[in-house]
Parts: C-alpha cells; structure tokens; sequence
C-alpha cells in the first residue's frame, strides 16, 4: 500500500494507490472530527490537519470537499505567510482542478502577492500551470523560467526537474493547443 503521489499527463497530482490514500485521507478526517469534537482544540493543529484533509481531497479528485476544508483552513492561517500562502495555492488548485478557474486566479494572485521568498518559486509555478489551463501559453512559460530560475538557484534537483516537466508540459501545449 502506498500514500504517494504521482502527477498525471496534466500535472496535477494524484494518488499512487487511490485505495491506500484514501484510507489515509479517511484517517485525518477522524483525527479532524476528534479535535472538533474536543471544541478546544489548538487552532494550529486545526489548520494543519484541514490542510492535509484539504490537499488530499484534491489529490483524489473530490474538489467540492477540498474546498470546504481549505476555506476553513484559510480562517486559520494567522498571520504566518508561509502558511497564508501555502493555503491559498492549495484552495486555488482545488477550484481549476474542479474547472474554476475564475475563483482559482485572485486566490493564485494573493498567494504571490504575499508569499514569503522561499515559497515564491511554489507560488509562480501553481500560477504558471493555472495560465497554462487559461490558454496563456507565453505568460505560462515566463513565469516558469522565473520559476526555475529560483529553483536552480535553490539547488533542490527534485524542485528543478518538477518545474523542467512543468515547461516540458507548457511546451506541448504550445506545440498542439487543444
């Protein structure tokens, strides 16, 4: 059984074992309901486990859900921008997952406007592959160049090869629009 996650042909992620992530999913869904059961809960935990139920009900493609959770996360993201940012991209994904794509862009917008400096490379490659979904292939492939360019300065070879596939994608598109 697996909880990884693997991208499909659109980039977007999606469980290795949709079974075994589920379970996994179903597991913080109780630990969510027992911290809201509780009433007094540390709204920090809250918000960490409504992120995790959030991002995983994306993954497995249940984005009405998602979306719920992660509207109530956002409530509690404080004041931290690592977690105000990392939040919003996640509720942005969940609305151009479900085809949103009106209510995923301001969300994807706040996210860059405010993201911390390590997280700005996150926040322009979700940004990027929402203009590749719009059809705005140049914008897209520019903000993956500033992406990568961040990344390579970063040195994470993973970060760098995510955003190579993303401009591989954007490419594509370019080559052989829908």
């Amino acid at each position: 059984m697996s909880i990884e996650v693997t991208y499909d042909e659109r980039l977007r992620a999606v469980p290795a074992d949709r079974e075994a992530y589920a379970a996994m999913v179903g597991g913080l869904k109780a630990d969510l309901a027992r911290l809201d059961a509780e009433g007094a809960a540390d709204p920090s935990e809250v918000f960490r486990l409504l992120r995790r139920v959030g991002f995983g009900l994306v993954v497995l493609g249940e984005h009405g859900e998602a979306v719920s959770h992660l509207e109530r996360a956002l409530l509690l993201a404080g004041e931290s921008p690592a977690a105000r940012t990392a939040v919003r991209i996640n509720l942005a994904d969940a609305h151009r997952h479900a085809g949103d794509l009106g209510r995923a862009e301001p969300l994807y917008l706040e996210a860059l406007a405010i993201a911390p400096p390590d997280m700005r490379d996150f926040a322009l490659q979700h940004l990027a592959k929402h203009r590749i979904d719009q059809n705005r292939l140049d914008e897209a492939e520019s903000l993956l160049r500033e992406t990568l360019e961040l990344r390579e300065a970063k040195g994470d070879p993973e970060l760098i090869a995510s955003t190579e596939r993303a401009l591989a994608h954007c490419r594509r598109h370019t080559e052989n629009p829908d």
